[in-house]
């Protein structure tokens, strides 16, 4: 039977921190299993489901971001991933969640984070059980976190994604800037503008589209509203030149 925590696959070539992390996380209820390198690794989740895993990067053979390629385009083997590796450089965590990583963490490393880190990343996880979102045309689908607008397929970067996602879950209403952060950075935003950029960013491709606008109160939070001269006439994003506020 997996354990309360769920099932974990910990991918990594090194013996000594394979059997750690296995046995602290057994021991924290979760149904550990492991892989040494990436092709085995991509065997296990595709005879069954994991969780989430824990993925080292510099395997032998199949390199983790080469294991994070093949998880971005096939839907079979996909979970969520918290990479756990020795590299520190910001190129390769950037790459890393360009390719579909959830979370990222450096070596070394407490196993008590490891633990809580998975546990968000199961709890989101969950959430993605949820039917399609929607908002006029608008479609978002969370277990595959793929959003369309009237029926062609919107592409967005992640943090783009994850903010549509916050505010289809709430259509219409008001959602709050804290909820907003917590829901793009779980460990908190990289300076006091990151939200109100995201914003912007998103707002710029509907509005592209011709979609439904991301309209502010300001000092509270966002919500969606339909295009047209309803969303003109309410405020905007705080800080956007040319804008009504």
């Amino acid at each position: 039977m997996p354990g309360e925590g769920g099932r974990i696959l910990i991918v990594e070539d090194e013996p000594t921190i394979a059997r750690n992390l296995y046995d602290y996380l057994e021991r924290q209820g979760f149904a550990p299993d492991a892989a040494y390198e990436g092709h085995g690794a991509l065997a296990l989740l595709r005879a069954a489901p994991f969780d989430a895993m824990v993925l080292d990067l510099g395997l032998p053979g199949l390199g983790g971001m080469d294991v994070l390629r093949v998880l971005r385009q096939d839907a079979s083997a996909r979970c969520p991933v918290l990479v756990l590796t020795a590299r520190d450089r910001i190129e390769d965590k950037l790459q890393a969640f360009d390719l579909g990583a959830e979370d990222y963490l450096v070596k070394p490393f407490a196993l008590a984070e490891v633990a809580a880190r998975l546990k968000v990343l199961l709890r989101r996880g969950r959430h993605e059980d949820s039917p399609a979102l929607s908002y006029g045309d608008l479609r978002y689908e969370p277990r595959s976190r793929s959003a369309s607008f009237r029926g062609e397929p919107l592409v967005l970067p992640r943090k783009s994604t994850l903010l549509l996602e916050a505010l289809l879950r709430a259509p219409g209403r008001l959602v709050a800037q804290e909820a907003l952060k917590a829901a793009l950075w779980p460990e908190g935003p990289p300076s006091e503008r990151a939200l109100s950029d995201q914003v912007h960013l998103l707002r710029r491709r509907l509005r592209t589209l011709g979609g439904p606008d991301v309209v502010v109160v300001h000092g509270v939070g966002w919500r969606l509203v339909p295009a047209g001269p309803t969303a003109k006439a309410v405020a905007s994003t705080p800080g956007e030149p040319g804008e009504r506020s």
